[in-house]
């Protein structure tokens, strides 16, 4: 009993000593950020916009990856009065030549002095939702494709640059990458394939001097969660099922689905990207980044606590927030007999 009490107080202690200890060491700024480059993709719009913004505002040089000439032009346009520097790259995560022409691309522009600091694996796509039922082996490799695979393209390409520079890599995963979403599971899929990539290398790459940070952001207000683009999304989807498909199911149930999922994202969303910005941003410049950020308040409190809980638990919170109202044609037909 006594042993008990000891652990008991020993643990009270030291959980807070530790954060407090860890809330400190983080304050720590990296030096001379002047004299670090950091390679960013997915900077058409959104937190990779958002974050290339910051990181020239702080004097870094900054090589903007971007799928689009537009949102080239746009960004470059918004960075010409910023104190660092913005060089837009034009990148498709997807084609191993235009990953490997971009990494070629930043290695010579690095000008004496200045080393690449920091790649973040940005881009990401949420292409394809619904019952996997409605789910093609190619929505699935669309999805790793971009989300998982471009993450793998993108670190092996500028591996070589950081090793030299023990720099780090930062790739966003999402609390899709820790607790499986029903009805997304290509997101689902590609985010844990991601998690599973960043851990490992993280232990690969620490001899060298190179430290992998992973963001797992909740669900925040972006174009990805956009209730137009989400009903569109599921409508395409809808469209490619064969007849006996959509009769399994009914167009009540793909109505319900559209509505029920629109509306949960957008109430659960958070208007704060900055959140995820800022946590980028700290991983980038701090002395002593954290190996996982959790971003946002729907992740800290809710997706990252409940994988802890048994798996029956998980399974009845998350009937309970993303099943639809409706119940699948067959399976009301069923209960009919």
């Amino acid at each position: 009993m006594v042993c008990c009490f000891f652990a008991f107080i020993v643990v009270f202690l030291l959980f807070p000593l530790y954060y407090a200890v860890r809330y400190l060491w983080e304050l720590l700024p990296v030096d001379n950020l002047s004299k670090k480059a950091v390679f960013i993709t997915g900077c058409d719009s959104g937190f990779g916009r958002t974050l290339a913004i910051k990181c020239a505002g702080s004097g870094m040089y900054v090589f903007a990856g971007c799928l689009t000439e537009q949102g080239a032009k746009s960004i470059e346009a918004d960075a010409a009065l910023l104190e660092g520097t913005v060089i837009t790259v034009m990148i498709d995560v997807t084609k191993d030549d235009s990953v490997k022409k971009a990494a070629d691309f930043v290695k010579k522009r690095l000008t004496p002095g200045i080393s690449l600091w920091a790649v973040v694996n940005n881009a990401g796509i949420f292409a394809t939702y619904g019952p996997d039922d409605w789910c093609s082996v190619e929505d699935y490799k669309r999805a790793l494709n971009v989300n998982t695979f471009g993450i793998i393209r993108v670190s092996q390409a500028f591996k070589a640059l950081l090793k030299q520079s023990k720099g780090r890599i930062i790739s966003v995963t999402s609390v899709a990458g820790r607790v499986s979403l029903p009805y997304a599971g290509p997101y689902s899929v590609g985010k844990f394939a991601s998690e599973a990539y960043m851990d490992c290398i993280r232990l690969e790459l620490k001899p060298f001097g190179v430290t992998c940070c992973i963001l797992e952001p909740g669900i925040f207000k972006t174009g990805l969660i956009d209730r137009d683009a989400m009903k569109q999304r599921i409508d395409g989807v809808w469209n490619k099922l064969t007849e006996e498909q959509r009769e399994d199911y009914g167009v009540a149930f793909k109505d319900s689905f559209a509505t029920h999922w629109s509306d949960l994202f957008n109430d659960l969303s958070s208007e704060h990207v900055e959140y995820v910005v800022d946590s980028y941003y700290h991983a980038i410049t701090a002395r002593f980044p954290r190996y996982r950020y959790r971003c946002g308040w729907d992740a800290l409190l809710f997706f990252i606590p409940i994988t802890y809980f048994p798996t029956e638990i998980v399974d009845l919170a998350m009937k309970y927030f993303f099943e639809p109202k409706v119940k699948p044609d067959a399976v009301e037909n069923e209960r009919c007999k």
